[in-house]
């Protein structure tokens, strides 16, 4: 080696050692150690058989209907499989409170198979935290006892009060026009108070731009129900990211296989394909046009106007948002319905692979603006998405995704405390209506649709049964052991930071704390359970 080659070599030595003590931060950055799982498949690598759909429930804790009288839930035939092992993607909502809730196991009544409801990004309603719902097996087959968002008590322990069956709802429907154009009807409600129920009758409220009351009201498990305190949540825009249900096969479920949701759906078109299952107390979304669907028991969501057995959130804020400039924008709502109902065409396909083949035939002047879904990397580029994005590294999401055994502690305890008291009991014989399939009556995305959904026989809709008894005749209360993490409220570019005051017309509790456990024994507090 020359006298000048050796001198460039040490001088790039002595710089390079600089540069490394200056900054080891970056080189220490550049060979960050690879997380203990590998990473999830891409969509497009998802193994043979599997399904990015393009329509299903939407994620109960991203919005959910309120069914004012519980319906007898939903009994299917098999055991669900084990939760999938789930991460989130990269590509996050800003906003260090923003939430990640994990996917659960769905029902498809048209494959007569189970599918998975991925998990969203989730801007939590104020000082809540959320209790996953769950399968429970009765006699016939396996029930879902559905999740909710629970306000944050103010002491250190949190708890889940289970209590007896109120009286049937009452004045649901508001009385007539609001005393004012800004004001929405909040059905009536029992709490529970002194050893009874007691009356919290209807209500007027004013609206507040940017956050949707969901009013207070019943949940019921076989132990008992629980009282889901009314609260102001943000409105669908403002809400996160859902993320489309997704279908394996059985071969697929197997030990190290991991799953992250990458599809997204556009929150301004689902509003266009947006349907309600009361008795599944789910959203759906897609094509869910044909008659058949209507007869199992889901309808458009612009139907609770006149169908009163659910209370719809997020249109009731919808058409107080939007008619204030358009006046025709619930009964637009209806013209949409009909055309594509009528038009099978016009829907959206009913998987990923579908829709693709759908968008690339359609001439582009008449694709529609705006994809129902797409890739959670594309909607987070775009120009135009209301939601800004940030990026989250590795190991962070696999951090998010241990936290979220949280939840699947939390979903573990409510089974072993709704479950049957005693194997055999009466409670767990009492008859149910095991779920029903509606009847397809055309492929409507062509010949490539037939394999993704299973022909079903006619059926006779679903018979609308009473409740079964619930095991309590006195409030009975358990310890939330280990609570998930408890976001504090997320700021917005387009809503105030806190919410609206509470109304004076809702107690903050079901039974006043004056009250409770004022004569120190059981008989009169109720049995502490699960502690």
């Amino acid at each position: 080696m020359n006298t000048k080659a050796f001198k460039f070599l040490n001088l790039a030595l002595i710089i390079g050692s600089v540069l490394f003590i200056s900054h080891p931060n970056s080189f220490a950055q550049q060979a960050e150690q690879p997380t203990a799982n590998p990473p999830p498949l891409p969509t497009e690598e998802l193994p043979a058989g599997s399904q990015v759909l393009t329509r299903g429930p939407v994620h109960e804790a991203f919005a959910k209907p309120v069914s004012m009288d519980p319906q007898a839930p939903i009994i299917v035939p098999n055991q669900p499989p084990a939760n999938l092992e789930e991460v989130p993607p990269s590509e996050k909502p800003a906003g260090a409170d923003i939430v990640w809730v994990p996917g659960y196991w769905a029902w498809d009544a048209d494959r007569n198979d189970f599918i998975w409801v991925s998990g969203c990004w989730r801007n939590a309603p104020p000082n809540t935290y959320w209790v996953p719902g769950h399968w429970l097996q009765v006699d016939t087959g396996w029930e879902w006892l559905g999740g909710f968002w629970k306000p944050i008590e103010a002491g250190a322990q949190q708890e889940i009060e289970y209590l007896p069956a109120p009286p049937a709802s009452f004045e649901v429907e508001s009385p007539g026009s609001p005393p004012q154009s800004d004001q929405i009807w909040v059905p009536g409600c029992w709490y529970w108070s002194q050893g009874g129920f007691v009356p919290r009758h209807g209500y007027w409220i004013t609206e507040q731009v940017g956050w949707t009351w969901v009013p207070s009201h019943y949940a019921w498990t076989p132990r008992g129900y629980i009282f889901c305190q009314g609260h102001w949540d943000y409105d669908l825009d403002n809400r996160g990211v859902l993320f489309t249900p997704a279908y394996f096969p059985p071969n697929v479920l197997r030990s190290g296989f991991v799953f992250s949701p990458s599809v997204c759906v556009d929150l301004g078109m689902l509003r266009l394909n947006l349907f309600t299952y009361p008795r599944y107390r789910h959203y759906y979304f897609g094509d869910y046009y044909d008659d058949g669907y209507r007869r199992v028991g889901i309808f458009p969501w612009y139907q609770c106007q006149t169908i009163h057995t659910w209370y719809d959130p997020l249109f009731v804020y919808d058409r107080w948002h939007f008619q204030k400039t358009d006046p025709h924008w619930a009964a637009d709502q209806a013209r949409q319905f009909a055309l594509l109902r009528s038009n099978r065409d016009l829907r959206p396909a009913r998987t990923l692979a579908d829709l693709q083949t759908q968008m690339s035939r359609l001439p582009a002047n008449r694709r529609p603006e705006r994809p129902l879904v797409e890739s959670v990397k594309t909607y987070a580029a775009s120009q135009s998405t209301p939601v800004k994005f940030e990026r989250i590294t590795a190991s962070e999401r696999q951090q998010i995704a241990v936290k979220s055994t949280d939840v699947r502690q939390l979903r573990n305890q409510r089974s072993q405390w709704e479950g049957p008291a005693t194997k055999g009991s009466s409670e767990t014989k009492q008859t149910r209506v095991v779920e029903n399939k509606p009847k397809p009556e055309a492929s409507p995305n062509g010949p490539g649709s037939q394999a993704t959904t299973k022909p079903a026989r006619e059926v006779r809709p679903p018979t609308v049964s009473s409740l079964p008894a619930v095991r309590v005749t006195q409030p009975e209360r358990v310890v939330v052991a280990n609570p998930p993490s408890m976001p504090k409220a997320s700021e917005s570019r387009y809503i105030q930071k806190e919410p609206p005051s509470h109304p004076q017309q809702e107690r903050i509790r079901s039974e006043p704390a004056s009250t409770r456990g004022s004569a120190g024994g059981e008989s009169q507090r109720g049995k502490r359970q699960g502690e």
